[in-house]
């Protein structure tokens, strides 16, 4: 700008001097009145032309940003190029800078001297172009200089060979070969590359139903004949305003929004256009101009000049309608379209034509894209508004249609042409609208075809998908399940490797220091664990495991089930020191002998009853424990009911197990398997039928039973995999039977003869009649909470297997319970027996050890043959055998039925094992009598006496043992409490005399569960203490509006009918005892 301004000032000098030098000479002229020297006003003349010429070269260059022409002829030397004189610089400087504009130049003309001013500045920045080059060597005369050097021809680049982005991790190998581990986690980076990198790379899965949001594919109806619908999608437009005469030059900014409305254009003979062609119209704001080419006649230079400037510049202002006498005009120019066709012969339209003749070519193609689209939609009348047509027209390019709603925002009757569009069908009313309406008809029907087999596909891709997965599934679980059977078939092959060296090394083992790990688990089905209710509680019931350590040799590790706290930990710590008489400095080294683990992953398994062996095998760090401990000793695992997890966690400890496999084990303990074993050790059981598995099957059997034995009233259902009661229905099925009379006197009719099939078919066929009606309504369940309707029953019987057997038919019949323990060598060894107090008639809460129902003699001799028959089928460790003892009525004898059979450790052996270590006795099987060590007493002295006697105790003890006494008001009361109320009531264990009682704590957290054992000298003495202790505990902790949940009343009932039985029996057994001990003596 300052070289401009500096050009400028020379200038004026210039003028200012010529001005002096005119003035000079018109004031010699003036004076001397001599003659005028042509020749000096001449040169004058010619230096002031010669330095204006230059200087106004040089500011139109620096205004326009053009390059400098090349000097003139006249200037060159003699030696110079010669250049053709009609093409001389003054010459092109005369037509170009000349102020005389007598001839005109149009825009066409304008914009190709720009043109030809840009290609000879070209060579500048692109030397080699030839067409720059011709256009200056016909100019100006200067040819293109040789090269000396040619440039190197450039080779195309050599392709890139190899992945030319970084590839993405795939799924490790762990989560390859096994689908279940979890998957690793999706970063952000990954989610950027895309879902369809994630399926590739496996993090998700091929058959993984995926659902984009938002979907990419939009459902949207069909827009053929729809009421009330604008199939183009056109928004009405607000007619254009008329321009004032005083707004000539200026156009009016309406703007609209921007909608893309598919326009199909028929082929028509004003266009260039072959066939039918969709368009998307766009409504933009009006007033925008993209124009960069003008073509106006008569345009003055400032005006071209500001156009070009607006075509260089980046954002063109928005250029308005050249100011000509025609728009000038305040007169309208509407012509009108008829059908599609502008009427021609119209004298507006001839007009019209004329007043717009410089800017026709630019109408034109207008006024042609409007005939298309008025002809499209089949539009009978349509008046055109001129001007608008020629604002329109001014703003695009020749190479850019206008928008359909700017078209018809041309037209003055817009309104109805917008109608007429909207209608539905209205586009396949003009000329091509056959063909365009059956254009859509196929389009729509082969879109549905496509949608169909789409859908079609799609539900067959699914459903490959899903038979791909399950089939996967399938294949995997039958891997699985081989490798499962696989591992066990060595878990077993080991166990019975190292059960053959236990046996081998057991009396050995007998004799040295050793380590006992005791795991109270309980390994039922996982169907019968889900039914259970304090499963790790039920567990936790045999606490007494650890009174093993009244053998020096042995320690013990208690697996417990659930977490101790201090006080149930300081109160074993005191029962294990009761255990000592004399030596007070040996109870630290038996506190030492006892530890409690307890699994690191007890609470990682909520509610799913898994069993404590299972949780002990998931505990990596318990078992790094254990291994410390039994490290260097000789060591091994006595369980609960066995279960598999039993076996595996024998080999990962590297010790055996004091029980038999698995399967034998479970197939043994029920129902039907101890009729298996009872039938081989041939002792006596009642009438029955076992392995039962159909109704028909059940009623079949039980008919055939009824018609056997006739004088049984009571018949008990049992389900094979059940304990405790739990599965056990009855029927008294004679009293409902109507034809129980003619069976008792076909069966005198027939005598010795009645023991024959052929003669019980017509009884028993008859019974069978009578039998459905009278189960469905008059079997009655035992624990109708886990079976509360008899079809739930029988279901439940007919799947797992049940047995059906006869009761006892007398009034009066005690069960026995006989625990043992069959060594690995075959050695059988009773520990303890005792007769059951049953709260409910099958389900039994207590024990009176030792048994006094039945010659001892008879129940020893029946489980010893019990017991053989075990261990001929590989069961070893410990078993309990139960028993009913009655008077038959037929024979008048007493009678011994063996009628269940538990191959696992059960509650009363431990609370037997806690009554042995506290006392220090012993059970003699041979005599049936609990003795303990001879030790004397000194009475306490008294004024009778002068000097204390020493007096001699009975050496054998009578004990009630109740493993599972249950309150709920137990829980509201701390331990410390309750043990202060005990102590309050004289309820307690005396170490000298070695009786009184001793309480075994079960649960730490609801503390609602308890077991007691009562030792005392005689029978009656302990069922007194007994029924004292659940007394006096009862009403302290219950009132009579909080009697809580117990079976503490039904126990009080049932020892109450004990003591009465026994108070007639009392003096005859006490004769009995005094005989036997004269005779020791």
């Amino acid at each position: 700008m300052t070289s401009i301004l500096a050009q400028q000032e020379d200038t004026g000098s210039i003028l200012v001097k010529v001005q002096d030098e005119l003035r000079h000479l018109r004031d010699q002229l003036t004076n001397s009145g001599a003659a005028v020297d042509i020749e000096a006003i001449t040169s004058a003349i010619v230096r002031t032309e010669k330095a204006v010429q230059g200087k106004a070269e040089e500011l139109l260059s620096a205004q326009q940003n053009q390059v400098l022409t090349l000097p003139t002829l006249a200037h060159v030397s003699q030696h110079a190029m010669q250049v053709p004189a009609k093409r001389s610089s003054s010459v092109y400087y005369k037509q170009r800078y000349s102020t005389n504009f007598s001839v005109h130049k149009t825009p066409g003309q304008v914009v190709k001297d720009q043109l030809i001013s840009r290609m000879i500045a070209a060579p500048m920045h692109q030397p080699s172009n030839q067409i720059a080059r011709q256009i200056i060597q016909e100019q100006y005369g200067v040819s293109k200089p040789k090269e000396k050097y040619p440039l190197p021809p450039i080779s195309p680049p050599k392709p890139m060979l190899g992945p030319t982005i970084k590839g993405s991790p795939p799924l490790p190998k762990a989560n390859r070969l096994n689908p279940r581990l979890t998957p690793p986690a999706i970063t952000e980076r990954d989610a950027k590359k895309g879902i369809l990198s994630l399926c590739e790379r496996g993090l998700i899965p091929p058959a993984a139903e995926l659902t984009l949001e938002p979907s990419p594919i939009k459902h949207k109806p069909s827009p053929l004949h729809l009421q009330n619908c604008n199939p183009m999608g056109l928004e009405k437009i607000a007619d254009a305003r008329e321009l004032e005469h005083t707004m000539v030059g200026v156009q009016l900014d309406i703007s609209v929004h921007e909608q893309d409305v598919p326009i199909v254009y028929p082929k028509s003979q004003a266009s260039n256009v072959t066939g039918p062609r969709v368009i998307t119209a766009n409504v933009p704001t009006r007033g925008r101009s993209d124009a960069s080419t003008f073509k106006m006649g008569n345009t003055p230079l400032s005006q071209m000049r500001s156009q070009i400037n607006s075509q260089m510049s980046p954002h063109p202002p928005p250029v308005g309608p050249p100011q000509t006498p025609a728009l000038a005009m305040s007169k309208s120019r509407k012509f009108t379209i008829q059908g599609g066709r502008t009427v021609y012969d119209n004298s507006d339209f001839e007009d019209y034509r004329k007043d717009y003749a410089a800017h026709w070519s630019l109408i034109l193609p207008c006024l042609q894209e409007l005939e298309l689209v008025l002809s499209q939609f089949a539009i009978p009348v349509a008046v055109v508004d001129g001007e608008n047509l020629v604002r329109l027209a001014l703003s695009y390019k020749m190479n850019n249609r206008p928008t359909v709603a700017e078209l018809i925002d041309c037209c003055t009757n817009q309104a109805s042409i917008l109608n007429l569009m909207g209608s539905p069908g209205q586009i396949y009313k003009g000329p091509q609208g056959y063909d365009l309406a059956a254009a859509k008809i196929q389009a729509t029907f082969k879109m549905y075809l496509d949608r169909c087999k789409y859908l079609v596909y799609r539900q067959s891709k699914q459903a490959a998908g899903i038979i791909a997965m399950n089939w996967i599934m399938v294949m995997k679980m039958t891997t699985i399940r081989s490798r499962l059977k696989t591992s066990r078939a060595l878990h077993l092959m080991k166990y019975r490797e190292r059960l053959k060296e236990l046996k081998t090394n057991w009396p050995k083992i007998q004799q040295k220091k050793r380590v006992i790990i005791h795991i109270p688990s309980r390994g039922y089905n996982q169907s019968i664990r889900d039914s259970l209710v304090d499963y790790h509680n039920l567990q936790n019931s045999q606490m007494g495991r650890i009174c093993d350590v009244n053998d020096p040799n042995v320690e013990v590790i208690y697996i417990s089930p659930i977490d101790l706290d201090n006080d149930m930990q300081q109160y074993y710590q005191k029962l294990l020191g009761m255990g000592v008489t004399s030596e007070a400095e040996n109870v630290p080294e038996t506190e030492a002998k006892v530890k409690f683990i307890v699994p690191d992953h007890l609470d990682a398994f909520p509610g799913l009853n898994f069993c404590l062996s299972t949780i002990l095998l998931y505990s990596a760090q318990t078992l790094k424990r254990l291994k410390r401990l039994i490290a260097g000793k000789e060591a091994y695992i006595v369980p609960g009911l066995m279960h598999r997890d039993d076996m595996q966690l024998s080999e990962v400890l590297n010790v055996p197990v004091v029980a038999a496999e698995p399967d034998v084990t479970h197939l043994y303990s029920t129902k039907s398997g101890a009729k298996r074993i009872f039938a081989n050790a041939n002792v006596a059981v009642p009438p029955s039928e076992f392995d039962i598995y159909t109704e028909e099957q059940l009623f079949e059997l039980l008919a055939s039973l009824i018609a056997g034995n006739l004088g049984v009233t009571r018949w008990v259902f049992k389900i094979d995999s059940e304990f405790d009661g739990r599965g056990t229905a009855y029927c008294d099925i004679t009293s409902f039977l109507s034809c129980h009379k003619w069976a008792l006197k076909q069966a005198e009719r027939y005598g010795s003869k009645w023991s024959k099939r052929w003669a019980q078919e017509p009884t028993t066929i008859k019974i069978y009649s009578e039998l459905p009606e009278i189960i469905y309504n008059h079997l009655k369940i035992v624990n109708s909470t886990l079976f509360p309707s008899v079809d739930k029953f029988l279901v439940a019987f007919t799947k797992s297997g049940g047995v059906i057997e006869a009761c006892p038919p007398a009034d009066d019949v005690t069960c026995i319970t006989v625990d043992m323990f069959i060594a690995p060598t075959g050695e059988v060894e009773i520990k303890n027996t005792g007769d059951q107090i049953r709260a409910t008639e099958f389900q039994t809460w207590a024990l009176s050890s030792p048994q006094t129902s039945i010659s001892p003699e008879r129940v020893h001799n029946n489980s010893i043959s019990v017991a053989n028959a075990c261990y001929e089928r590989g069961i070893i460790g410990y078993i309990s055998v139960g028993y009913a003892t009655f008077i038959d009525p037929a024979s008048n004898d007493q009678a011994l039925w063996a009628i269940d059979l538990k191959v696992s450790y059960t509650d009363t052996m431990a609370m037997a094992n806690v009554l042995q270590y506290v006392s220090g006795g012993r059970f003699e099987p041979s005599t049936g009598l609990f003795k303990i060590p001879a030790y004397k007493v000194m009475p306490k002295i008294s004024s009778r006496f002068k000097s204390p006697k020493e007096r001699q105790p009975p050496n054998y003890r009578f004990a009630i043992l109740a493993p599972r006494l249950f309150h709920t008001n137990l829980s509201l009361v701390h331990y410390s409490v309750f043990f202060q109320m005990c102590r309050a009531h004289h309820i307690g264990y005396d170490i000298r005399e070695r009786e009184g009682s001793i309480f075994t704590l079960i649960d730490s957290y609801k503390r609602d569960l308890i077991g007691m054992a009562v030792v005392e000298s005689d029978l009656v003495t302990a069922m007194k203490t007994f029924h004292r202790n659940l007394s006096v505990v009862h009403q302290e902790i219950s009132s009579a509006n909080l009697p809580g949940k117990n079976n503490f009343n039904t126990l009080i009932m049932e020892v109450d009918k004990i003591m009465a039985s026994l108070a007639v029996e009392e003096p005859a057994a006490q004769e009995a005892v005094e005989s036997e001990e004269k005779t020791e003596l």
